[in-house]
């Protein structure tokens, strides 16, 4: 069986209304159509999230991400040198 994937605004939605405890889990749950566990996995994932945006380690991700972008960038500039001479090369070898 196929399973579902969920948005995450359909998540959040979960996750608020079990944060405001106006409502018992089970009754969120089958309000949603989800199983208590789902329920409380995106309650810690959502956490997790807060978490680690707190922290700060999402910017230094981002930086990480940023690096490997330059260097990868570096790599295919200097592949496109190599291969304009290599076609220059054979230009002349063909002539």
């Amino acid at each position: 069986m196929k399973q579902r994937k969920y948005t995450s605004d359909e998540k959040l939605a979960v996750v608020l209304e079990m944060l405001k405890g106006q409502k018992p889990v089970s009754q969120i749950c089958k309000k949603n159509g989800i199983r208590d566990s789902l329920a409380y996995r995106f309650r810690d994932e959502a956490l997790d999230g807060i978490k680690s945006g707190l922290s700060g380690s999402q910017k230094r991700g981002t930086l990480g991400a940023e690096a490997e972008k330059d260097r990868l960038l570096k790599i295919i500039g200097q592949q496109a040198i190599v291969i304009d001479f290599q076609k220059k090369i054979s230009q002349e070898l063909s002539l």
